[in-house]
């Protein structure tokens, strides 16, 4: 075997976050039209709303669903404003011919959402009397911005709705390009759906169509244009995102529904080469959402609540085609070529890819009766870093156009140590599990890991009438029991009475019946019991018309019987020698393969996690341990679900609920408990109740307490709701807290801040984890030697040398690096695909993990590469479809701020702790999204009914 030649090394320079910024001189006037909302009708409106029993806020009206009614069915608006008493309502570029659309969309609303219980009240008559738009000329600058008094830009409503559609638009009608696959001849960019938000993307057009191992779909590239704001950053800045859709070529079989408390949904793009409405308007894509019920040929679709009325009454409603049309032949509806009887539907329409979607592979039955086969989506996901760092280099002299200049490259913050601190589990602790009808080949896959990958010594013992196995290692033991609840793991009929109020009654009933069995065959043990449960994937029991029994299983077992759940499916397939994946080869030689080797392996270290199993909290700038916390706000239905998570210096592991009336008490429980807690009901408060959440989060703080204690703080759900302003980017101060539920807003309310000094032994990070407005990341420095140039489609960063692997082996031996060094090497281009038509970069370039500087309390952090990312990152998906089957990396960021620091206190170290705390888990070896603390507590969601 050929020895791989050794990298060369690229030593960066700094971390190339690609974002933009406007030039503090920069000007972009732009000639539009606005218009009021009709000043006689909202009184009318307002009077309505209140009426409604089932109106949440009395005094805010539910504008949020009329925007988005208005941008998916009118392309000629711009921006949609919630407020309706603003001066600039609608903005569009010309006034629209008519206010059809308006109208229907209003009425629409109206009935749907702000009046429903008024069913006598004309609406229809009364908004077409009132609905008189008075367009107004304006010329707003798409480049005005102010600032805050923490040193946060604060971009105009024209530049946060409306420069994005700008940019989209600029680089449709002059035709750019990046370079390959969209300079094929026939291809182009075109207008994607406006969005509410403002954000605005041009698709390249037309899509790809792929077929592998029978799976098929259609795929593209899209380029997301937003505004963003960072804490203390007084420059507009914008992000412009590569990105991948994929589109469906074959019958879906399967849609997942994403909330336990709405019906599934998917989202339909339709195309229209000169205009949706009018014939006259840009080529343009419209978002059409669709609700969905059932799972393969009993799927049905319908427009969501509020189309259909509309659509009926369009000047052209045969241009929408009926989503259950859609489904059945999703080929003729994407494809004219495809269309077969010559009649090629208009306007052509997708049916948008989402993780979890299952699709028939052919459109034909299996043979003799049998099951069609079913399978995902042939297209990979993400890009690379080469596609990155292109699509930034092309957009950089088209932005300079418009004053909207790169950004320049940020620090890199070197760890003292290379190496994470060494995890330290309780030690000599038994965890008792039961295995819950295994299969042998299963009961197999379970022996191994439990000796070969966790490296326990088997011993075997009776106890009663029960097999138990003992598993013992120098840290810990494994009792494990194999229990055989036989038909008590198998599914019941569904309720089939067409009165919903009866089918629920009838479906808690047997859930009921079926929870008092299990509680009777397993009573509740003294201590918390791992359950290792084998059970079927979700669309066996919808195929069969049967309840699935796993939220069930989570829903009842930790509070009736003691029992934390995990469920897998059957090892029940032989290992293939001749595959081309490793993950279907034997493992060690045995007659289970690999991956489920490893499958199995993640559910019992996850198990283990549960009952318990948690490594101690890491010291801070290297002296004692400090304690670690933070709140989880979990959603549930009309309730949020907040839970106090901390982790003491001792090494103990406790959560805590909010009060409630049924529970006026909540004390602290050692985390293993919180499952059962939170089975039972227990700490739910209604959305509304902001100020019981801001109570309980005040109450985390410790504002009595004098010990050293950081609190980690989520913003995606603590700044939004209304609870912690402070933590939103143009108000956190460092070293300035407002208390959580104080309003920044009020002009009577004025706020004291509080100091470190009267807070003593405080620290609180503020973590933003939304990938809507954080840049990726990538280490660039002087381009290499002629010789590695030639191999740069190989280029591999130094996350490679890191402990990263997927094998849970390494998760109880191996401690890993705490961060990659700031350099990159040169890897093999032999294994790579040539990027043909891409302009090549002037730079050397290479993957980075870390933490990067962006100003004095602000740090951008990214995760190493995960092992299941083997791609090169040379290869490129932009530039044509041979690459589209595979799954690129994209170096996604996390904001780290350091809000509230003591005297002394280094934010580089801090910063880099909590950088530490998303790797430091026991029970896998991949960094997490979220720092460990709050990680643990989006796991505990599962159990809350």
């Amino acid at each position: 075997m050929t020895e791989r030649p050794k990298p060369s090394r690229i030593s960066f320079s700094g971390i190339q976050f690609p974002l933009f910024a406007a030039k503090p001189d920069g000007w972009w006037p732009c000639e539009l039209h606005s218009a009021a909302f009709p000043a006689g009708l909202l009184p009318r409106l307002e009077r309505a709303w209140a009426s409604n029993p089932k109106a949440r806020r009395k005094d805010r009206l539910p504008t949020w669903a009329l925007t988005e009614l208005l941008l998916e069915l009118e392309p000629q608006l711009l921006a949609v404003s919630t407020d309706l008493r603003a001066s600039a309502w609608l903005r569009a570029m010309r006034p629209p011919a008519d206010t059809t659309v308006v109208a229907l969309a209003l009425e629409a609303w109206v009935c749907g959402h702000v009046a429903p219980h008024q069913t006598d009240v004309p609406w229809g008559e009364i908004i077409g009397e009132a609905l008189t738009l008075q367009w107004k000329p304006a010329r707003p600058d798409l480049l005005e911005r102010g600032v805050r008094p923490n040193g946060t830009a604060e971009p105009s409503e024209a530049s946060y709705k409306m420069l994005a559609t700008f940019l989209a638009a600029s680089w449709v009608d002059q035709g750019r390009r990046l370079g390959g696959r969209d300079t094929d001849q026939g291809s182009s960019w075109i207008m994607g759906p406006a969005s509410p938000d403002g954000d605005r993307s041009v698709f390249l057009w037309p899509p790809t169509r792929l077929t592998r191992s029978g799976e098929q779909g259609y795929s593209t590239h899209y380029l997301r244009f937003n505004v963003v704001t960072l804490p203390h950053d007084k420059r507009l800045l914008l992000r412009v995102v590569p990105h991948v859709t994929r589109m469906a070529a074959t019958q879906p079989s399967y849609i997942p529904r994403r909330s336990h408390y709405e019906p599934a949904t998917a989202t339909m793009l339709l195309y229209t080469p000169t205009g949706v409405l009018r014939g006259t308007e840009r080529d343009t894509l419209l978002s059409a959402p669709v609700t969905v019920t059932g799972v393969k040929d009993e799927m049905r679709w319908t427009w969501k609540p509020g189309l259909p009325q509309i659509l009926s009454r369009l000047p052209s409603p045969d241009l929408f085609p009926l989503p259950d049309q859609v489904r059945k032949d999703p080929a003729r509806f994407a494809s004219p070529s495809e269309a077969g009887d010559g009649q090629a539907p208009k306007p052509r329409a997708f049916l948008q890819h989402s993780t979890g979607y299952n699709y028939f592979k052919d459109d034909e039955d299996g043979d003799d009766g049998g099951a069609r086969e079913t399978g995902g989506h042939p297209t990979g996901t993400g890009f690379q870093p080469i596609d990155h760092l292109t699509v930034f280099e092309a957009l950089a002299p088209v932005l300079e156009e418009h004053h909207i200049v790169p950004v320049a490259p940020a620090a890199g913050v070197r760890p003292t140590s290379r190496r994470l601190p060494k995890r330290r589990t309780k030690q000599g602790v038994e965890y008792p599990i039961e295995l819950w009808h295994a299969t042998p080949r299963t009961a197999d896959a379970i022996h191994l890991v439990l000796t070969r990958i966790l490296g326990l010594e088997h011993i075997t013992g009776n106890d009663g009438d029960a097999l138990v196995s003992c598993y013992r290692g120098e840290d810990f033991s494994v009792r494990l029991r194999l229990a055989t609840p036989g038909l008590l793991l198998g599914g019941w009929p569904r309720a089939t009475d067409s009165d919903p109020d009866k089918r629920r009654r009838a479906r808690q009933a047997a859930l009921e019946a079926r929870a008092q069995l299990w509680q009777d065959a397993f009573p509740p043990e003294d201590r918390p019991v791992g359950c290792l449960i084998e059970l079927e994937g979700p669309g066996y029991y919808k195929s069969a018309r049967l309840e699935d029994p796993k939220k069930p299983l989570k829903n009842v077992l930790p509070s009736r019987c003691n029992r934390l759940v995990q469920v897998i499916k059957p090892v029940n397939r032989d290992p293939n020698p001749d595959a081309k994946s490793t993950g279907l080869h034997s493992f060690e030689g045995t007659e289970v393969r690999r991956q489920d080797i490893e499958r199995i392996s993640a559910a019992l270290l996850d198990l283990l996690r549960q009952l318990g199993r948690l490594p101690a909290i890491p010291p801070l700038f290297g002296t004692a341990p400090l304690e670690v916390s933070a709140l989880w706000l979990a959603h549930a239905g009309p309730h949020f679900v907040p839970m106090l998570l901390r982790m003491r210096t001792d090494g103990t592991a406790t959560g805590q609920l909010v009060p409630s009336q049924n529970h006026p008490v909540e004390p602290e429980i050692p985390l293993e408990l919180l499952p059962a807690a939170l089975a039972e009901g227990r700490g739910k408060v209604k959305r509304t109740d902001q100020e019981a959440l801001a109570r309980f989060l005040r109450g985390a703080l410790a504002e009595d307490d004098t010990h050293d204690r950081l609190f980690i703080a989520r913003a995606a759900t603590l700044r939004n709701k209304g609870i912690w302003p402070w933590l939103a980017n143009q108000h956190v101060t460092p070293d300035a807290l407002v208390w959580p539920g104080i309003s920044l807003t009020d002009p009577e309310a004025v706020p004291a801040p509080r100091t470190p000094e009267s807070l003593p032994g405080l620290r609180i990070v503020r973590i933003n984890d939304d990938n809507n407005e954080l840049p990726h990341g990538f280490g660039i420095g002087p381009a290499p030697e002629t010789e590695a140039t030639e191999r740069v489609a190989g280029l591999e960063g130094t996350d490679d040398g890191q402990d990263q692997t997927g094998s849970p082996l390494d998760t109880t031996n191996g401690q890993g690096t705490a961060d990659d060094d700031v350099s990159g090497t040169v890897g093999d281009a032999a294994a790579t695909d040539t990027t043909p038509g891409l302009p090549e970069l002037a730079y050397g370039w290479g993957r980075f993990s870390g933490v990067a500087r962006w100003n004095d309390r602000g740090y951008l952090a990214i995760n190493p590469r995960p092992d299941t990312s083997q791609l090169p990152k040379g290869v490129s998906k932009l530039s044509g479809p041979s690459n589209d089957s595979k799954n690129g990396q994209n170096p996604t960021s996390l904001h780290i701020h350091a809000s509230f620091l003591q005297d002394g206190d280094d934010p580089n170290q801090v910063a880099l702790y909590v950088q530490t705390l998303r790797r430091f888990h026991a029970h896998t070896t991949k960094a997490t999204r979220l720092p460990m603390i709050l990680h643990l507590g989006k796991l505990m969601e599962e159990y809350i009914p």
